[in-house]
């Protein structure tokens, strides 16, 4: 057996954080690690766990999404991140510090999984340079929820 790719959650809401770890859990191969309620947790999850994938909000008390995300990538520029957020006006500020997906809530469980399957196959030496190309679903003038299958 393969070891699991070590995950991290980070959501301020609790129902969210549910939702999330009952769609991974679902899918073999991943393993959650911990769950962040907040920015400051989030970082030191990271620092601790050592994940290859992190979940996380882009508003979150202590430090948003995004200042997590350009931490995170100075931590360790191969750890995949997905922001799964309500919040579509960051994703210019998301795919910056290479985003590798961009979920916005409420999304289907088969955009959860098209997300951690394409993670699965993605090499991790070619995830920084490639990943924003790669992120987006959406053609120029579509935001990428509508795109999602």
């Amino acid at each position: 057996m393969e070891t699991p790719i070590r995950v991290v959650i980070a959501d301020d809401n609790a129902d969210m954080r549910r939702i999330e770890r009952m769609m991974i859990s679902r899918a073999e191969g991943f393993e959650i690690v911990g769950e962040a309620e907040d920015g400051v947790q989030l970082l030191t999850l990271v620092e601790q766990e050592k994940p290859q994938l992190v979940f996380l909000d882009v508003e979150m008390p202590g430090k948003t999404g995004v200042e997590c995300a350009r931490v995170i990538q100075d931590m360790n520029p191969a750890i995949v991140l997905i922001f799964a957020t309500a919040h579509d006006e960051y994703m210019g500020d998301a795919f910056e510090v290479y985003a590798f997906d961009y979920l916005l809530k409420p999304f289907k469980k088969e955009r959860d999984a098209d997300a951690r399957t394409r993670e699965e196959a993605y090499p991790p030496s070619n995830r920084r340079r490639n990943a924003p190309a790669r992120a987006s679903h959406a053609p120029p003038g579509q935001r990428a929820a509508d795109a999602a299958p």
